[in-house]
């Protein structure tokens, strides 16, 4: 009975997910077009920016090698660098604005998730609205993603210093079927720990912007709210980790190969997307787990808390006032 209840109650966060997700009047799913717009943009810049600079690089180590004389390696090794510095400069470029991107629209996802689901049809948030409360909110999911960042590389890193002397000791060996069954099966079980972790990460970040909590604090509220609730947390997870291998596996085996620099661009278009796309359903569902959670531990969530509402200021602009969100 309680595996049926569990995976029902699994089943029925994804239902009612997809239906905040898919009917939420036009904010959501101009959030998640918006979103994906962003991100196409960015990775198109991103390839057509470094492109000059990896190409020029490669002709250059391809004459250094050719040619290993002294005065070419000299003449060569100047203009690598170059590349490899504005290459290095370009990519942080990227990975700030692409995490700043993530950041505003994750909260948006969370904020407008939490609006649909509280308040069912009676009201929606608009733009306007929904950008001033992302202006209010932001500090607090920054500095949760700041921590939670820090305990991905730090499992990561935990990782890796597991296997790296695994493979070192058993060097001579991995080319034996049994040790690479050895290796997938820890790096599967690997994967599976962490998303087991993940589901207290992901939880914090919702946590941080529908309470006035962050970082440590949102960390040990998700913490407290996941109590009797992992298993329903570790499907979800179990979920969308399935979903992102699938499109990494699909991104490998459709660029393996020869083909056209166009064809691998629309390939980059469509999975980066389609993981765009994931992202945002999966902040959906886990802004609804945080809302079952709070219903296991006694917590009301009634259709007053979260409200937003809108009052005529002198200067005519909409003031959202939130009993929650603040």
């Amino acid at each position: 009975m309680e595996i049926y209840d569990t995976f029902f109650g699994f089943v029925r966060i994804l239902k009612e997910s997809y239906k905040i997700f898919s009917k939420n009047g036009k904010l959501i799913p101009s959030i998640t077009l918006l979103f994906l717009f962003l991100s196409s943009i960015f990775l198109l810049s991103n390839i057509f920016s470094i492109k000059p600079y990896i190409t020029d690089f490669v002709v250059n180590l391809t004459s250094m090698l050719l040619t290993p004389s002294s005065s070419d390696f000299a003449n060569l090794i100047t203009p690598m660098k170059y590349d490899l510095r504005i290459f290095a400069g370009i990519e942080w470029l990227f990975v700030f604005a692409n995490t700043a991107a993530s950041l505003l629209f994750a909260t948006a996802a969370i904020l407008s998730s939490s609006a649909k689901y509280v308040g069912k049809n009676e009201y929606l948030l608009d733009l306007k609205g929904l950008l001033s409360w992302i202006g209010k909110t932001w500090k607090r999911p920054f500095i949760t993603l700041f921590y939670t960042t820090l305990l991905d590389l730090g499992y990561v890193f935990f990782v890796l210093a597991f296997l790296v002397p695994f493979v070192l000791t058993f060097g001579h060996e991995l080319l034996g079927n049994l040790s690479v069954f050895s290796i997938s099966i820890i790096a599967l079980l690997a994967a599976l720990f962490y998303l087991y972790l993940a589901i207290v990460w992901t939880l914090a970040m919702v946590v941080s912007v529908l309470e006035e909590k962050s970082g440590i604090q949102a960390l040990g509220r998700a913490e407290q709210l996941v109590e009797g609730m992992k298993i329903k947390g570790f499907l979800l997870k179990l979920v969308f980790g399935a979903l992102y291998y699938v499109l990494l596996q699909l991104l490998r085996i459709t660029t393996s190969g020869k083909k056209s620099t166009a064809t691998i661009v629309c390939i980059w278009l469509l999975v980066v997307n389609s993981v765009c796309f994931v992202k945002m359903f999966s902040l959906t569902v886990f802004t609804i787990f945080y809302y079952e959670c709070k219903k296991t531990h006694g917590e009301e969530v009634s259709e007053t808390q979260g409200r937003v509402e809108y009052n005529k200021a002198a200067s005519d602009m909409p003031l959202i006032i939130n009993s929650n969100i603040r």
